[in-house]
This record gives C-alpha cells, structure tokens and sequence, in this order.
C-alpha cells in the first residue's frame, strides 16, 4: 500500500473516477435492491466516446452491480469485490484512448484514507465500507513518483511586479490588484473603466528593482511589461500628494531604459504602491506611500 498527498487527488479525479464518498455505510432500498455494508466496491470509472457514455470493466474477482444497487451507494458503474482480505486486486479494462490515440493506462485502486490519496494493491480488510476507484493515465505516469518543483510552471497573476532584490539578484513576483479609481482619464485596461493597480504593504531595500507587468494593454489577456511604446515612446511618471506631503521620488527613480525603477531610498523599509496607465499604456504613474 502507498501514499500520495492529497493535493495529487486534483489529477486522479480529471481522468475517469465516479463520485462517491469512501467509508460511507449503504443499506437495502425499498427498490429491492441487495448491497451489503462493510464491503468493497470497484469504481473502474466512465468515459465519452462520440457523444456516447462508456463503461470500463472489471472482468474478474468482482461483481457488477446492477442499476438499482448502484443507485443505493450513489456510484454508477460499480463492482462489488468477491476476494478476500490480502488477495490480489484485479486489472480493470478499458478501450478509452487520448486525442492522439494512445491508450489509457491503468494506475492502480486509489481511496481516501485521513485526508491522503491512498492506493490499494490488495484486498483491504473489510472494517468499514471502502470504494476503490480506477486511476487512468494517458501519460504512464506513476503513483508515487517525486515531482520535482522545478517543472511545474508557475502561474502567474495578470497584473503583477517583479522585484529584483539588489542584496540576491534574485526577483521576486508581487501580485498586484485592480481596482477603480476616479480618475477619468485613466486606461482602463479592459475593464471598460478607468482602473489602477496597487499593492498593500511590500518590503523594498535600497538598489531594489522593479518592473510592472500587466494584461489588458493594447488588448492584450496575457501580463506584459509596462509601459509599452506607443508612437515610438514610453513614459514613467513618479506622482506627488500635496496632501500627504510625500513624494514618490524620494524613494524611487526611473532607470536608464525608462521601462523600470529602482529603489533609493536611504534604509529599507515597507510601502504600498499605486500604479495608473495613461495614453493606451504608454504612460504609467506611479505613487508610493511609506509606512509610519
């Protein structure tokens, strides 16, 4: 028996189990129909194929339910195991191939046991209710293999920042959020309204770096770096509040390429960030607030 983490169950549910709730106590019906507590019932899974729903099987050391007894556990295409406690779980079959006509493999018995995927290569015992589901794959992937967090892409927001910390060279991602603002003339990004984008309260260091990156330019749904050129320039505004007696320049200049800022505050220290676009994209101010 093996175990994966629970976040792995996102995957097994996308390729073809059936929805039940393991551990859970079935009774007869008033329909007549026979099934029996304490068991363990087969879920090989279902498919489309033309429009059309197909079962998968299991061929040996299990009973198919009936449509009856299937609805009485709320598990449509479900077998009722016939072996005993440490046997061998049966190979379930299936004719279900991927867009490129490879076929699906099958992975093993999967259930939940306290909160963790659980796979099954043998006849648990029969202390409670227990449902298997079919794991298929198209890829032959195997349960258990190590997923090294380098290959997994990361996400990203559509309207965010990368800071590049001048202490590492590392940079760092920053989501940013939309909201309104009542600034008529302001770009709106898309949203079909003036908007800007801001952040609560990030740490900056001197010589820090940052770039802005956000969709909607230009009718763009992908994030990309702000400003754009536009009529063969791109302008970076640092604002000003009279009424807050403080000036974005005091701890932010324009770099050299005129697409970025860096840091100069004298000390580090924590801000928030209001960042507007003007003339399509090509324009963005941005307005920084110290914390006290």
């Amino acid at each position: 028996m093996k175990k994966i983490l629970a976040l792995a169950l996102t995957s097994v549910l996308l390729i073809g189990g059936a929805g039940a709730t393991a551990g859970v106590s079935v009774a007869d019906t008033s329909q007549g129909a026979s099934v029996k507590t304490n068991s363990v019932y087969l879920v090989p899974g279902t498919y489309m194929s033309a429009g059309e729903k197909v079962e998968n099987t299991v061929t040996e050391g299990a009973k198919k339910l009936n449509d009856d007894e299937c609805l009485a556990i709320f598990t449509e295409n479900a077998y009722l195991c016939t072996l005993a406690e440490g046997e061998s779980l049966p190979l379930p079959s299936s004719d279900r191939k991927d867009k490129d006509g490879n076929d699906y493999s099958f992975n093993g018995w999967w259930t939940i046991v306290d909160a963790t995927v659980t796979y099954f290569d043998k006849m648990p015992d029969l202390s409670e209710t227990t449902f298997l589901y079919a794991d298929w794959r198209a890829d032959l992937s195997q349960r258990g293999d190590p997923i090294d967090p380098g290959d997994v892409p990361e996400v990203l927001s559509k309207h965010y920042m990368s800071i590049k910390r001048a202490s590492t060279g590392e940079s760092e991602i920053v989501t940013l959020t939309v909201a309104g603002t009542d600034v008529p003339n302001a770009y709106d990004l898309g949203y079909g309204a003036p908007v800007q984008l801001y952040n609560d309260w990030f740490e900056l260091n001197p010589g820090d770096e940052i770039t802005v990156f956000t969709a909607g330019i230009e009718g763009s749904d992908k994030p990309e770096q702000a400003p754009v050129v536009i009529n063969g320039k791109s302008t970076i505004t640092l604002e000003t509040s009279a009424e807050e007696n403080n000036s974005t320049s005091d701890y932010l200049e324009k770099a050299a390429s005129e697409d970025k800022v860096i840091c100069t505050a004298q000390k580090s220290a924590h801000y928030k960030i209001y960042i507007k676009f003007y003339d399509a994209g090509g324009t963005m101010t941005i307005y920084m607030q110290p914390k006290d």
